[in-house]
């Protein structure tokens, strides 16, 4: 599924490739402001080809991990991430192709919101992730004890899901109080899970 949605996301962009001015937008602000232009080859492919080629690396590299087996734990964990980074990089390259045909969207707001919705969407499987060296919350303390990492994620799944709706909601907003929203957001969904096994950790062995 996501190869053919890669290629589709592909296709629309090569039969409008003619059509296309030689730059397109490669990052916008919250505002909507282009921050940063690439040459049309360069987006096309960097969009394209990591819709395509960061979900298959994710699928080869499960198979290298020390604790592979485990991943047969939260197969629809696993699948739903690989799907959420193949839509919103195939989402990036048909936003910025319509942006390049001259279609009146707002490319960042799209996108921010297309990633609130997918941390929304991860933060439900975290809790059913289990303990491997390549996928989901890996500090020192997490990869160390089973319970650190099952305490971590089941905190971390409500931290995505609340960090998901603060960036949804950025999407929406303007100036200081989207970048807030989106700064605390990354606190939550970052920071938080972090420190929580850390402090886990340290009760466990006292």
């Amino acid at each position: 599924m996501i190869v053919i949605l890669g290629l589709a996301s592909l296709a629309y962009a090569l039969i409008n490739y003619g059509k296309l001015p030689q730059e397109l937008p490669a990052q916008w602000g919250i505002t909507g402001k282009v921050n940063r232009y690439w040459d049309k080859n360069i987006a096309i492919f960097m969009f394209g080809i990591l819709g395509i080629v960061l979900p298959l690396i994710m699928q080869f590299t499960r198979s290298i991990d020390p604790k592979r087996e485990n991943y047969k734990k939260f197969e629809n964990a696993y699948a739903m991430s690989r799907l959420a980074i193949g839509v919103l990089f195939n989402l990036m390259l048909v936003l910025t192709v319509a942006y390049g045909l001259g279609k009146e969207i707002n490319v960042g707001k799209i996108a921010i919101g297309a990633l609130g919705v997918m941390f929304i969407a991860l933060g439900n499987y975290m809790p059913q992730v289990k303990d491997n060296y390549l996928f989901g919350v890996r500090t020192a303390w997490t990869l160390s004890s089973p319970e650190v990492w099952r305490k971590t994620h089941r905190l971390s799944g409500r931290m995505w899901m609340i960090g998901g709706l603060l960036i949804f909601g950025g999407a929406f907003l303007s100036g200081t109080l989207s970048q807030t929203l989106i700064i605390t957001a990354l606190v939550l969904v970052i920071l938080v899970p972090v420190l929580y096994s850390w402090i886990i950790s340290r009760q466990l062995k006292s």
